[in-house]
């Protein structure tokens, strides 16, 4: 029967469901992790992230705890595409966490909206609201005072968590309780990564290269533990040993990503200058590479092709830049890339005499072999430089038979090897 006008249906008609709010605010983090010493202030950063083209995006933090924890700031607004900083402060607490390292009562919510206005009504506080977007984030405490605390009360499950969010920590504990921690990924590679992590820069120089490249279920390298302790002298005998430092680990993060992010701005230092040597070392640029030698440590590092500094400058032909190298008395002026090539192969090929004639004065075998056997005077005959043949055999070359399939450098694009 038709319902007469304006009297009220008898069946109820459902309230709208509220839509769903875009994300505006992306959060960098996953979890608050506090670093916790008892009665010190223990502090963390939360960095966001706005994700609208256009338009700033008020943001609101707000938590469980309001009597131990303090945001500052609490709210505020972040420009189209940008970012900010928070940092969260955790009041000194006598003990430790009831529940860690994943706390079970503090939380922390962050709801952001295009509107302030929205941040502070009633359905926002709880759930969002349909004008405000909201990340839920849990506290995970750590730090070596709750690492320590848990291996001696034997809660191996507390352990394994802690490094795994924070494998720095690892040289807190004796190569037994790391093993035991963490049995799947074998006692000798948390060894290395331990050492790194502590700066034993005598233990990483008897690495081999299985070893510099060899990672913990994380995806991180010898390297990685170092940045992320902080350990700049130790990432510094990593790179001249030849440890790679564009690998990434399972979250696609370089060891400079991670020296970054936790503002070790000498080990970023560190990390970056070896590639600022070879591009002075390329460019024939003495002027900038001067400068670079003079810390001596953190500019031996190598490309994906094994090439070192001197290499380059040495099949490139600048003699300013090679008797600069070779007189700064770092550098190791028989270098190997990957195949075997030293700078004298590499000057050899590119035909550049002075280049050798510098090489061999300062004392470098003019016998040398790359793994194919091919030695400096076979380069200068396949590659048709008579004149560099003639100045390697005055000062010793061994003439012997070309029988190599190829001699040059497969990173130099000088020559087709057939």
């Amino acid at each position: 029967m038709a319902t007469p006008e304006g009297a009220a249906s008898s069946t109820p008609v459902p309230a709208p469901e509220p839509e769903q709010q875009q994300q505006l605010l992306e959060v960098a983090e996953d979890e608050v992790v506090i670093d916790f010493k008892p009665n010190a202030k223990c502090r963390a950063d939360l960095r966001l992230r706005s994700l609208h083209p256009s338009l700033p995006v008020a943001f609101k933090v707000q938590t469980s705890s309001p009597l131990k924890f303090l945001v500052s700031p609490p709210r505020g607004a972040v420009a189209p595409l940008s970012t900010a900083t928070l940092r969260v402060v955790l009041r000194p607490q006598a003990q430790p966490p009831p529940s860690f390292p994943r706390s079970r009562a503090d939380r922390f919510l962050v709801l952001s909206s295009l509107s302030a206005a929205h941040l502070d009504s009633s359905t926002a506080e709880t759930s969002g609201g349909a004008a405000c977007a909201s990340v839920r984030l849990r506290v995970f405490f750590g730090g070596p005072y709750l690492l320590r605390l848990a291996a001696d009360a034997g809660d191996a499950a507390a352990v394994r968590l802690i490094l795994r969010r924070q494998p720095h920590l690892l040289p807190v504990l004796g190569a037994p309780e790391a093993a035991a921690a963490a049995p799947g990924d074998g006692a000798e590679q948390w060894a290395v990564h331990a050492a790194a992590a502590r700066g034993d820069y005598g233990e990483l120089r008897k690495l081999g290269p299985e070893a510099l490249a060899a990672r913990d279920r994380e995806g991180r390298t010898v390297l990685h533990a170092a940045s992320a302790a902080g350990e700049a002298e130790a990432a510094a005998v990593l790179v001249d040993m030849g440890a790679d430092t564009a690998a990434t680990d399972a979250r696609g993060r370089t060891p400079v990503d991670v020296a970054r992010e936790k503002g070790y701005e000498e080990v970023v230092d560190v990390l970056e200058r070896w590639e600022l040597v070879m591009t002075a070392a390329r460019r024939g640029d003495v002027q900038s590479l001067k400068p670079l030698l003079s810390k001596r440590v953190g500019v031996r590092g190598r490309d994906q092709y094994g090439l070192t500094a001197l290499h380059v400058a040495a099949i490139k032909g600048h003699c300013d830049v090679l008797a600069v190298l070779a007189g700064s008395g770092c550098m190791d002026m028989e270098c190997e890339d990957v195949e075997g090539h030293r700078p004298l192969h590499l000057a050899v090929e590119g035909g550049h005499a002075e280049a050798v004639e510098l090489l061999l004065d300062a004392g470098v075998d003019v016998n040398a072999r790359t793994r194919r056997g091919a030695t400096p005077l076979q380069v200068a005959e396949v590659m048709g430089h008579d004149a560099i043949a003639q100045l390697l055999c005055s000062r010793g070359a061994e003439v012997r038979a070309a029988s190599v399939v190829c001699v040059a450098s497969s990173s130099s694009s000088s020559i087709s090897c057939a």
